[in-house]
């Protein structure tokens, strides 16, 4: 429709159709799932706004190769030993797999997929050129629109870029994905044809050169569109432009300012038109303006009502590209599936199909808006279920034809719209926005790990193929206090840990900090049956209702909720903000042993977790090496653990810090220096 050639079999990467060919030579017909997704965010944006998707599925469903696209690809070299089957399969093709998305309109963020295909794997290869180009051009602008929008509070925001655009056809994009992103409209007229985006203008200096005078230029086009006339006063002088067009005895809907200092020539014309009685009149302002001088305008009170934004919008002149990328994440051959990633330097990514979800809740650091927000995203397995999150992907296609009608394009800028008023406003900061939090779920990381394993991959190797942290964003501190119970803890304790009296009163300084500060306290607690049998090594201990199993006064805090070591046993608190303590049953040393420790993890979203209890060399050394196994940065206080032995102790920590986990005091601690880097990389210590 866009293009010279309708058909856009052909605009694909050569190596797509060489791949495709190499597929079908060896019977290669696995199914495949690649995920589209951006890397990370550059520094200049905080959020991306999804566009793009339509556009997407209209070439999916309409995808062909024509006898004309077959007999070029048969007079290429490259093609030269490929069979004539191959090309027998291209004049049959139809795209036939499925697609999961996010709606357009939706904010996302770096490592999240934006879209998934699944599809026989030579279909799914062919795709990727055009996917990643739709996707990321769409989502570029839209998202530097909603940037401007967010700027202009509420004022309108008009797209003007097309002539700017890289190519006519990129305007016409570029003006679809502006009012995705929240603009008013465009003056792109065929955008207005093909996707109901609405239009605006009205004549540009020519108009007003080509009359005699300018009082005469401006008669004629309010004679001509008397509803909807803009006049532009500043082909001339603006103020005596303001002046003509006040003095004129016809309604004016408005003027529009080119050029020069917007902020006084506003103020003037304002005082103008006021002064004339034209206080109906809107003052349109445009030239070369994008967020920054837009947000300048509006904080120095310019009393301008509308902004028409044009090559800064359609070029995304400040980021003009995004990492998006399309990897393989899983195939599956006759019902066996087998999870994919890479690990090339800072180019690793999460293998098996995923979705994504998001956390509401209210916004601590903003007492003036009561409504739940965006709190956190977790990035999770496909088969995943956090019933407090929201999903973000939704099944769009199925089997090659959309799954649902194609929604409105109105419908699409208002969920921007309504997803901006729903991020916290630190994150709508136009310069040093902090990364909004995006966590990994456990399951997602021990299937990296694998994967690692599976295929011989050396730690080390692991660890630089990673990309780096977002920004190192927002981590949640969370103290867990490891299995400080009565027959741990007492000398009269079945299972006495030597010493274990002596970290009490620095118990008692971290459990007063954790409830003056509001920092949720996740306690480990050994809950075993008579019969356990762990009780053939140990002896028994912390049994289910006995005095033994409860906890030390200094650690036994109110309000706490028990957490059984069976499934779903885990419901999130409504309200994180005030003190939280969970206290978390487990059989065996490690904390994550909990069947619900993956949704509470889940739930918390990025955070550090601060370890303290006892012992040592068994449960502390456990629960901090499986947190650090999932990337959790990990703090021990090392003057509030002991051990069972001086030994033991001493491996113990030798072996964490080795995992990355970093060694601190209750004095660091209760002075609040942790809580000022918890912004620190997950895995740096």
């Amino acid at each position: 429709m866009l293009d010279a050639n309708p058909n856009r079999a052909l605009l694909t990467d050569l190596y797509e159709l060489t791949m495709a060919a190499g597929y079908f030579e060896h019977r290669i017909d696995c199914n495949a799932t690649f995920e589209l997704f951006v890397r990370q965010l550059p520094p200049e944006r905080a959020y991306l706004v999804a566009a793009g998707l339509d556009s997407v599925l209209g070439y999916l469903e309409n995808l062909r190769f024509t006898d004309e696209d077959i007999r070029f690809l048969r007079g290429l070299p490259h093609f030269r030993t490929v069979s004539d089957g191959f090309f027998d399969y291209l004049r049959h093709f139809r795209f036939s797999g499925d697609v999961n998305a996010v709606p357009e309109g939706t904010l996302i963020f770096g490592g999240e997929p934006i879209l998934q295909v699944t599809a026989p794997v030579a279909e799914a290869q062919i795709v990727e050129t055009y996917l990643l180009a739709a996707i990321n051009y769409e989502t570029l602008v839209a998202s530097k629109a909603a940037r401007v929008v967010t700027a202009a509070q509420g004022r309108a925001v008009w797209e003007f870029g097309t002539r700017r655009a890289h190519g006519p056809q990129a305007g016409v994009r570029a003006a679809r994905a502006a009012y995705v992103g929240g603009c008013a409209g465009t003056s792109n007229v065929l955008a207005g044809y093909l996707y109901g985006v609405p239009l605006a203008g009205t004549a540009a200096h020519s108009w007003t050169q080509v009359f005699p005078s300018e009082r005469e230029s401006f008669e004629a086009l309010i004679e001509t569109f008397p509803d909807t006339a803009i006049l532009l006063i500043d082909t001339y002088d603006t103020l005596a432009g303001a002046e003509t067009a006040a003095r004129l005895d016809r309604k004016i809907s408005g003027v529009r300012i080119d050029s020069g200092d917007l902020l006084e020539k506003s103020r003037q014309v304002r005082e103008i038109l006021d002064r004339h009685g034209r206080k109906e009149t809107r003052i349109f302002a445009s030239g070369d303006l994008n967020e920054y001088k837009i947000a300048e305008l509006v904080a120095q009170g310019a009393p301008i009502d509308t902004f028409g934004v044009g090559t800064d919008l359609a070029t995304s002149r400040d980021v003009p590209a995004l990492g998006v990328v399309y990897k393989l994440v899983e195939i599956e051959n006759h019902g066996r599936v087998e999870y994919k990633t890479k690990f090339s330097m800072q180019k690793a990514h999460w293998p098996g199909r995923k979705q994504v979800f998001r956390f509401l809740r209210l916004d601590a650091q903003d007492s003036t808006d009561r409504r739940e927000k965006f709190h956190h995203d977790v990035i999770a397995l496909a088969n995943e279920t956090f019933p407090e999150g929201v999903p973000l992907l939704e099944p769009v296609m199925r089997g090659g034809r959309r799954v649902d009608r194609r929604p409105a394009i109105a419908e699409m800028r208002q969920r921007t719209l309504e997803s901006l008023a729903n991020l916290p406003r630190r994150y709508l900061s136009l310069r040093g926005a902090p990364p909004y939090p995006v966590a990994t779920s456990a399951a997602l990381e021990r299937l990296l790990e694998e994967v690692r394993e599976r295929y011989a991959i050396a730690p080390e190797t692991s660890r630089l193929a990673q990309v780096p942290a977002e920004r190192d964003g927002e981590k949640m501190l969370v103290f867990l206090d490891v299995d400080t119970q009565n027959d741990f803890m007492l000398p009269s304790g079945a299972l006495y840990v030597p010493g274990a009296e002596m970290i009490v009163p620095n118990l008692e300084r971290l459990m007063a900090y954790a409830a003056q500060q509001g920092i949720p306290v996740i306690s480990s607690a050994d809950a075993h049956a008579p019969d356990d049998p762990s009780f053939a090594q140990w002896p028994p201990h912390c049994v289910v209702g006995t005095p033994g199993q409860r906890r030390i006064r200094a650690t036994e805090l109110p309000g706490k909720v028990v957490i059984p070591n069976r499934p779903s046993a885990f419901v999130p608190p409504k309200d994180w903000s005030s003190r939280v303590v969970l206290e978390v049953e487990k059989q065996e040393y490690s904390v994550a042993t909990n069947a619900n420790f993956d949704a509470i993890l889940a739930a918390l979203g990025p955070c550090r977790f601060v370890i303290f209890g006892v012992a040592t060399d068994y449960c502390v050394r456990e629960s901090a090496l499986a947190l650090r196994k999932l990337n959790v940065p990990v703090d021990v206080v090392v003057d509030a653990i002991q051990a069972i032995s001086d030994e033991g102790g001493r491996r113990a920590l030798e072996e964490m810090k080795a995992a990355g986990v970093r060694l601190v005091t209750t004095d660091e601690v209760c002075s609040g220096a942790l809580e000022s880097r918890t912004a620190l990389v997950a895995g740096s210590s």
